[in-house]
């Protein structure tokens, strides 16, 4: 079986594909086309390339595209540029997570879903809150970032909506701020933020974020503890 990888050509995404062949397991990815992939991905063949972008493909076309896969990450997110931020598709994160979890559903088959997310979301389900500060930041942001709109969206999904599912499982990862480190570096999972994103942000590296996403589906131990919540992962 494989495992579907969608913003695979992103910084955190190449990364977690990259993990995902250390442990032995071939990725399916959907990269939009003129993304550009370093030659350990593009060139392995036990990478499956599909060009196009997820979020114009149909729910029969994503069926298809996930059949044989048993577990989907997504590190889809906006690029750092005006029109990365302000430009459409302002969902892109929300509706790509809506389709995938639509299909995971209808499958019944128990597949597995992680959603990379953010610090900035707050898990308000299992007791976070936000300070005034932040209540106040984070409100302009929603008025003035569509990106940040989306990641909270797309949180509030999984967390109010999808809650336990019954027919898929689904774990949503967040970084603090992310920075580029070259090797794993130790790294602590924790229920709930420890820091302020806003006015004490901590630092999380992408490779570590990738190294703990493909740990959650290659340890089934690791994956009970956190299924259905949304841990966040610090540097240490």
């Amino acid at each position: 079986m494989k495992t579907l990888v969608l913003g695979a050509s992103g910084a955190t995404g190449r990364l977690v594909v990259s993990q995902l062949l250390d442990k032995g397991i071939s990725p399916k990815i959907v990269v939009r086309d003129g993304a550009i992939l370093p030659r350990e991905i593009s060139e392995r063949k036990e990478v499956e390339i599909i060009k196009g972008n997820i979020n114009d493909y149909t729910i029969k076309q994503i069926t298809e595209i996930m059949d044989d896969c048993n577990a989907v990450i997504s590190c889809l997110g906006h690029n750092i540029s005006l029109k990365g931020i302000l430009g459409k598709p302002h969902r892109l994160v929300c509706n790509a997570v809506m389709k995938i979890t639509d299909v995971l559903g209808a499958s019944k088959l128990r597949k597995k879903f992680v959603l990379m997310s953010t610090t900035a979301y707050t898990d308000s389900v299992h007791g976070e809150k936000e300070t005034l500060g932040e209540r106040i930041v984070f409100g302009l942001l929603k008025l003035l970032l569509p990106p940040h709109t989306d990641n909270v969206k797309s949180g509030d999904y999984l967390l109010t909506r999808i809650k336990e599912s019954e027919d898929f499982e689904w774990v949503a990862v967040r970084p603090d701020s992310l920075i580029d480190e070259e090797n794993v570096g130790e790294y602590q999972v924790v229920d709930r933020k420890m820091r302020s994103p806003i006015f004490n942000p901590g630092q999380t590296s992408r490779i570590n974020v990738a190294h703990f996403i493909v740990a959650l589906l290659s340890e089934e131990e690791l994956w009970h503890v956190w299924k259905y919540k949304a841990p966040v992962i610090y540097n240490k």
